[in-house]
């Protein structure tokens, strides 16, 4: 993983715990050892990397993410936050 930016690292880990916990709230998951364990690896490169939380937040609010990325982001990482917030959101 040292091969991308940190930037790429924080939007690829946000937007996947984001859809894993779609996944486990719709209960849809049926490879959860396998994404446990990718996820065990997207952590640990953070770690590694020294990346703090407010540096996520801070890439994540500058992040330019598709409209489902947003949606579950919003939902799922930032639920209190109003950056994600869509117009019918209320």
């Amino acid at each position: 993983m040292n091969s991308i930016s940190d930037k790429k690292l924080i939007k690829n880990h946000t937007v996947f715990f984001a859809y894993f916990c779609y996944l486990l709230d719709s209960n849809q998951v049926d490879v959860a050892d396998e994404l446990c364990e990718i996820g065990w690896k997207l952590d640990e490169e953070i770690r590694r990397r020294k990346i703090t939380e407010v540096q996520i937040e801070e890439c994540i609010n500058k992040a330019n993410l598709n409209p489902e990325d947003q949606c579950m982001v919003g939902k799922y990482i930032y639920p209190d936050s109003d950056l994600f917030k869509t117009i019918g959101d209320t």
